[in-house]
């Protein structure tokens, strides 16, 4: 497993650079905004690369939350490869996702480097209670990669609609508590009752980081396309 947490985090050390703060509103999608003095670029000025991602109507598009910072975006959908999705913002902050559930980050700082998934999510997906183990690569800021080991319980804790910019979903609501020897979480899946897909998560991603939230969206918010929208903050 952790020949696999390596390989993963690898393939997806290029996917973003770490950005300084900006106040990107008006500008597009991002989640690293802690410097308001800066001036905000105009509307369309982005990156190539996320610029043909806003050009593309048919990328989806996710809103994350970074708790602990009170950061709220809308990131577009860049690749996807064998279940794993690799969600980026207009600062090409990224997020990485396996089959919903939270394989890596890019941009955030004291990055969730991968993560070996497969027994939690074998349990979710399929609303099955049991006990698992999974892994997380934390890259610190000194270079240095940490890994540890946790074992979870997970468990079906009810069933709930949960409204969302895609409509009112019925889902399947699971949890799982993780520990390791210095370390506990507990994650939080809202899984369809329809496609079986996760809708919603709110997951760990390290003790720096700490829960991002995840909620599949509409690539428009308030009626404004994703070219003008940009970041939702709430202080």
């Amino acid at each position: 497993m952790i020949i696999r947490a390596t390989i993963l985090g690898l393939l997806f050390l290029g996917v973003a650079a770490c950005s300084n703060g900006q106040d990107l509103l008006n500008r597009g999608v991002a989640l690293a905004v802690n410097d308001k003095t800066s001036v905000a670029r105009p509307a369309g000025q982005f990156p190539p690369r996320f610029a043909a991602l806003v050009a593309d109507t048919s990328v989806p598009a996710m809103i994350v939350t970074v708790e602990s910072r009170s950061q709220s975006g809308r990131l577009l959908r860049e690749a996807q490869v064998n279940g794993v999705e690799t969600w980026v913002s207009s600062d090409l902050t990224a997020v990485i996702l396996e089959n919903g559930m939270l394989q890596g980050t890019r941009g955030l700082g004291s990055e969730l480097f991968a993560a070996e998934l497969s027994e939690p999510m074998a349990l979710i997906l399929s609303g099955r209670t049991g006990y698992s183990s999974r892994l997380h690569s934390n890259l610190k800021g000194d270079d240095r990669i940490v890994t540890r080991t946790f074992n979870c319980l997970v468990e079906v804790s009810g069933t709930g609609a949960v409204t969302l910019e895609i409509g009112t979903i019925p889902t399947r609501i699971m949890t799982e508590d993780c520990k390791s020897l210095d370390q506990a979480f507990r994650n939080t899946y809202w899984v369809s009752s329809k496609s079986g897909a996760i809708v919603q998560a709110r997951q760990w991603a390290g003790d720096e980081i700490g829960y991002i939230k995840t909620q599949s969206a509409t690539r428009e918010m308030t009626g404004a396309p994703v070219s003008e929208v940009g970041v939702v903050i709430s202080e």
